[in-house]
């Protein structure tokens, strides 16, 4: 919400009455409110980004629902139901998974959270051929299959140009799974994996992969937060 929006609320829950827009008489309501957010409310309000007092006003009953990384025991609930939501849509028979396509999605880390993994089975169902989703059915961020094995397999390279040979090479190859996947986004998905090969070569030293970065120790807490990849690695 932006601040004047926050204020209105808060108006409300103390209140318990609003004003229609272009109205005078205030109209008395008696709600119970329910909000959600994705977002970390103490450090908005810490940042003056969200008012300390409406924060407090709706944070009476709290619930924390872990993100779907956490709580990989719930995928296979969720593709059964996924599946049999979008056979009910269309009105038809509910297809299967294969086990090792189920194995991928559980090992996945999940940034997009449940909303992500609806959509990969959405897509999972367009371009299936046969009555059960295949390993092969699923986007190559998830199985890890197609890029890393041709990247290991075409870039050795000697001499005095060997590093801009290989950086250049690999570009190609990262521009063909991006022909091959034209809804996956490049750039993300290869600064998520350059962030956790560093913090694995360093052991988990974030000054050190900052270093080999070559970017702040701040700017690497942020992209360990923005890929959701603190706790898959136990960074402390």
């Amino acid at each position: 919400m932006t601040p004047p929006t926050q204020t209105k609320i808060l108006r409300v829950l103390q209140s318990g009455s609003f004003e229609r827009v272009g109205g005078n008489q205030p109209i008395k309501v008696d709600v119970r409110v329910i909000a959600a957010t994705n977002k970390p409310l103490e450090q908005a309000v810490a940042a003056r980004q969200f008012r300390e007092d409406l924060f407090y006003r709706l944070n009476v009953v709290r619930l924390h629902i872990a993100p779907l990384r956490e709580r990989r025991d719930d995928i296979r609930l969720l593709v059964n139901y996924f599946l049999k939501k979008f056979a009910k849509e269309g009105e038809g028979k509910p297809r299967s998974i294969a086990p090792s396509a189920l194995k991928a999605l559980e090992k996945y880390h999940w940034p997009g959270n449940v909303r992500e993994l609806e959509n990969i089975i959405r897509r999972a169902l367009v371009v299936a051929k046969g009555e059960a989703i295949l390993t092969a059915d699923l986007p190559v961020e998830v199985t890890g299959q197609g890029l890393g094995a041709t990247a290991t397999t075409t870039l050795p390279v000697t001499g005095a140009d060997a590093g801009a040979t290989e950086l250049s090479a690999l570009a190609r190859l990262l521009f063909q799974w991006a022909r091959r996947e034209p809804k996956l986004k490049v750039i993300p998905a290869v600064e998520r994996e350059l962030v956790i090969q560093a913090l694995k070569e360093t052991s988990g030293n974030q000054v050190h992969a900052a270093k080999l970065l070559g970017i702040t120790r701040a700017t690497l807490r942020k992209r360990v937060e923005k890929f959701g990849i603190q706790r898959e690695l136990s960074i402390k």
